[in-house]
């Protein structure tokens, strides 16, 4: 139910004229390029911070803060460019089935919605920013020198609406159009006066205008940013300022950075040839079976999940290296975007895993227990999948069986994968070894994949290095702007308590364990359906252990619940970040996508149910080995 509109350039022009005036090219493409540097600056801080603590015994104290500092400019700025280039994940619901006017009436309404949202971030942004006091913690910065990027955000982005046109190329003032309309809405929705006054609660203010607005096919992330506004609009506007706050402060996140790293080293991965190597070992192993590319594509994602941590940046990294190989093989693209989103929730369960990572720090709970906790579930849900592969394989009749490759071949498919399989060694060893930090595993493992890229498999060419920066910023921004709307999105639930109401109705039924566990399900889910997995986190797990431990729960086995169930809410709409991502990169329309998800959700489902209901299968592991 989405299209990101990546490099679709010929289906856009049409509506859109991206970039109409040389000065506006030359302000985008510099502007690009400066958000290009700030990104490269966080990889390359990251990685002197690990060098000056372990080769020169003398940690930078400043590093991770300027890092910070740096990739919030850049995602707030980057946001802007994207917009300019009309790249932003939107809704397929009614401009899939019309045309004409109306698909331009679409196009208008999306503009409107995106300068409404970039004027409440200038106005509202601005104002938090010239109030905020205090200094950052080592290099003393002023605090509003880090909120300053969402106005300055909000401001280019109303300069690049101003630019487009959406009603066709013909007609020059079409952008202005969209930037005075867009200014009316903020006037008559935003502010709550004079013209409009609601009574309806925050919760159903945010819900109605947030997804009222994506079904309208408008951009995601400045449909959640409008809605927030909106919910607060008529509670006077020192309930607006911490939206602004809450924006850059779910980015301001060294552990969000890791994010942006496994993406940038999934395109050095694949640019030198390291996936290929990884894709080509899975297929020695599963590559025979019927529909042979889909099954290596969730094998991939087990092996590629010892890189991350997270499944979206494994989403994206799968999504470049086999969605357009499996296109070649004859699986639609929609069902390619499908494995892999579907595939990639296991990266969340197989160790590490940022998710449990966090539950670890709010519950306090053995990080070492919750990783290994999650490896017998992750293989589960691996399995279940290959069988939905299989079946659907027989249904639809893609790709047949073949002969299965010999134990010779299996050895060089493994011989040659062999500085690729590296790649997790290092990373969960420094991990574990608490050499380095997730995000700076991020960053190792970008500088690993350059090196063995460069010197093991000869494939890299440094003149490739700006158009892979370029492809990862790019693909960073486009994600990282949902994840960030999200961020004041949750906030609003939780000023209203609506996740804690519900959750506080279930302690009643902690005296029986067996109840318990099901409501937890399926409030898990819903609270996914809605809510970003890592804010769902910080908000439930302080409520929900204690429940789950008078229950009789093990905190370990609550945990690989938790994570199971928050991070399946990245496949189901409206918030589906997963297949937004894996969409955007196979530029197909998500609606499509997310009908060939089912299948593979209502499989994982019952993984769920079954590691929900057996708590061997998450706790056995970790108890044979002493936890």
């Amino acid at each position: 139910m989405c299209q990101s509109h990546v490099g679709d350039a010929d289906s856009l022009q049409s509506s859109f004229v991206r970039i109409p005036t040389l000065p506006i090219r030359h302000i985008t493409t510099a502007l690009e390029w400066l958000c290009i540097a700030l990104f490269a600056t966080t990889v390359a801080l990251t990685v002197v911070q690990v060098f000056f603590r372990y080769v020169l015994n003398n940690a930078l104290f400043w590093s991770e803060e300027v890092a910070r500092f740096c990739f919030v400019w850049s995602v707030f700025l980057g946001t802007a460019v994207v917009a300019g280039r009309g790249r932003h994940m939107r809704m397929e619901l009614f401009s899939a089935i019309t045309s004409g006017p109306r698909r331009l009436a679409l196009d208008l309404l999306a503009e409107t919605v995106t300068a409404a949202a970039a004027i409440a971030m200038l106005l509202h942004g601005w104002s938090f920013a010239t109030q905020v006091t205090g200094v950052s913690g080592a290099l003393e910065w002023p605090s509003r020198w880090l909120y300053m990027a969402v106005p300055c955000g909000g401001a280019l982005t109303l300069l690049f609406v101003l630019t487009r046109r959406p009603l066709g190329a013909e007609r020059w003032w079409a952008g202005l159009c969209a930037a005075a309309l867009g200014a009316l809405f903020y006037k008559a929705l935003l502010s709550g006066e004079p013209w409009v006054s609601h009574q309806w609660s925050v919760g159903w203010s945010l819900h109605i205008a947030a997804l009222g607005l994506m079904f309208l096919d408008a951009p995601i992330a400045f449909c959640m940013i409008v809605g927030t506004y909106l919910a607060f609009a008529n509670q006077g506007p020192l309930m607006l300022l911490p939206i602004s706050q809450s924006l850059a402060s779910s980015v301001n996140s060294f552990v969000l950075l890791s994010i942006p790293f496994f993406i940038l080293a999934a395109h050095v991965m694949n640019s030198s040839g390291i996936t290929a190597y990884l894709v080509r070992f899975a297929a020695a192993l599963v590559g025979h079976m019927r529909g042979g590319l889909a099954q290596v594509n969730v094998v991939t994602n087990v092996v590629m999940g010892g890189l991350s941590g997270s499944s979206l940046a494994v989403a994206v990294g799968t999504a470049k290296a086999l969605v357009p190989e499996m296109e070649k093989r004859g699986y639609p693209k929609p069902f390619a975007a499908a494995v892999t989103s579907s595939a990639s929730t296991m990266d969340n369960l197989i160790p590490p895993s940022i998710g449990m990572i966090v539950y670890a720090a709010l519950g306090s709970v053995s990080v070492g227990a919750l990783f290994t906790a999650g490896i017998v579930p992750g293989l589960l849900m691996a399995l279940a999948l290959m069988a939905v592969v299989r079946w659907q394989a027989v249904r639809r009749n893609f790709e047949p069986a073949s002969r299965p490759a010999t134990l010779a071949e299996r050895g060089q498919a493994l011989w040659a994968a062999v500085p690729a399989l590296l790649v997790p060694i290092l990373i969960i060893g420094g991990m574990r070894a608490g050499a380095f930090t997730a995000s700076e595993a991020g960053a190792m493992a970008v500088v690993y994949a350059l090196v063995i890229g460069k010197l093991a498999y000869r494939q890299f060419r440094w003149r490739e290095a700006p158009g892979i920066l370029k492809e990862g910023f790019v693909d960073t921004v486009i994600i990282i702007a949902v994840v960030a709307a999200a961020a004041p999105f949750g906030w609003a639930l939780g000023i209203e308590r609506i996740p804690q109401k519900i959750a506080e109705q279930m302690g009643a039924l902690a005296q029986n364990k067996w109840i318990f566990l099901l409501l937890l399900n399926g409030f898990l889910l819903v609270v996914g359906l809605a809510m970003e997995f890592l804010a769902s986190l910080v908000i439930l797990v302080p409520i929900l252990l204690p429940l789950a431990v008078k229950a009789g729960i093990d905190p370990v086995h609550l945990g690989v619940i938790m994570v199971m169930n928050l991070v399946l809410g990245a496949l189901t709409p409206p918030l589906g970040v997963l297949v937004f991502a894996t969409a955007s990169i196979a530029q197909v329309r998500i609606n499509a996508v997310y009908r060939e998800v089912l299948p593979f959700f209502c499989a994982l489902t019952a993984v769920l149910v079954l590691v929900t209901y057996w708590p061997w299968l998450s706790l056995g592991l970790p108890k044979l080995i002493g936890y």
